[in-house]
């Protein structure tokens, strides 16, 4: 992992302190996220009946990649007992996009965002849940999109809770690792699009060209909202400088592993799954593994995040065999890949 993010600059160590966000000292604050998901075929055969048969692209190949970024600037309105009750937020881009190889060809496509430009009002009902309205921009076609927001910080998730010292380790769970992330979002932010029967239609190109057509799932991103998560946070830095502030650095190690839940099957392969062909039988062997690490950098003069870098390797396996009438076919498809995600925080030059 690259650990120029943090350049080390260790001063006196303070011990035995509480690191939390301090929302009555945050009045606004600017976050920008980008995650890229990058997969890979690495290793493909295909067997008709003991026979091997070659594919017409090759043992390799089929890269893929899908960028996602937010930018959005959150204003603490009302507190109560030190934790914000009121807040706006106002997405200012959100974006998404991805392209797959395959063979010569380049598939592209954008991903239609309904909450870009949209300013949101989160506030708590009686019941303590959150409840969002949009105050500016356009209003949604689907309510759920305005579903499984939060007032707080998503990096909230990875800070450990009561007095910590240099040095001391914390579980993180499943449900803070998909929060830490924006995972939990994915589906608000970055809704599935339709999906197109096949790859023939409009949005089609050669290499290098760039359609409007939509592509449809199977991505790695959902693998990741799927996944059995473990991880692991560690006090690494008591006081460290980090662009020009005094900043605790925590050590974040995250995997996960398990069965590849089923694809939707519609005959074809798709961005990073091979879809079972009509009549084929589920797959003998269907598993991941993905294994990240990054830091997180939170100012005490602040009293927040600065900045994060989370970076890994992902690897998908897939064997599937069919048979019609006397003849079978065994299909083994094996996918490596990347994953990088960064944040940054600054305060809003109002």
């Amino acid at each position: 992992m690259n650990r120029t993010l943090f350049p080390a600059a260790f001063l006196l160590t303070l011990s035995g302190s509480s690191i939390s966000t301090d929302y009555d000292k945050l009045e606004a604050v600017r976050i920008e996220t980008e995650t890229v998901y990058t997969m890979e075929t690495t290793d493909f055969s295909m067997t008709r009946d003991g026979e091997p048969v070659d594919a017409p692209w090759g043992r390799g190949g089929g890269g893929s990649e899908e960028v996602r970024t937010v930018v959005q600037v959150d204003r603490v309105v009302e507190r109560q007992d030190g934790a914000p009750s009121v807040i706006r937020r106002s997405f200012e881009l959100i974006e998404g996009s991805s392209a797959r190889e395959r063979g010569e060809e380049v598939f592209e496509s954008e991903r239609e965002c309904p909450l870009s430009e949209v300013t949101l009002e989160l506030s708590l009902d009686d019941e303590g849940d959150v409840i969002a309205e949009v105050v500016e921009g356009g209003e949604p076609d689907d309510d759920a999109l305005l579903e499984g927001h939060s007032l707080t910080l998503a990096l909230d998730a990875f800070l450990p809770e009561g007095d910590i010292d240099e040095g001391d380790r914390w579980d993180l769970e499943a449900e803070a690792v998909l929060r830490a992330l924006s995972l939990d979002l994915d589906a608000a932010l970055f809704p599935e699009p339709e999906r197109e029967d096949d790859w023939g239609g409009e949005g089609r190109r050669g290499r290098g060209g760039r359609g409007g057509g939509r592509m449809g799932g199977g991505s790695t991103s959902a693998l990741f909202k799927q996944a059995e998560w473990e991880g692991e946070a560690t006090l690494i830095a008591m006081e460290e400088d980090v662009d020009g502030e005094t900043c605790v650095v925590i050590q974040i190690e995250l995997e996960a592993s398990g069965d590849l839940q089923e694809p939707e099957f519609r005959g074809r392969r798709d961005d990073d799954v091979l879809v079972r062909p009509a009549g084929a039988t589920p797959p003998v062997e269907s598993t991941y593994e993905i294994e990240l690490e990054g830091r997180i950098a939170f100012s005490r003069e602040l009293g927040r995040p600065v900045e994060g870098e989370v970076e890994g390797t992902i690897l998908t396996e897939r064997n599937i065999e069919r048979s019609r009438g006397e003849s079978s076919m065994t299909i083994s498809t094996v996918r490596e890949g990347t994953f990088t995600w960064t944040v940054a925080l600054s305060d809003l030059d109002e």
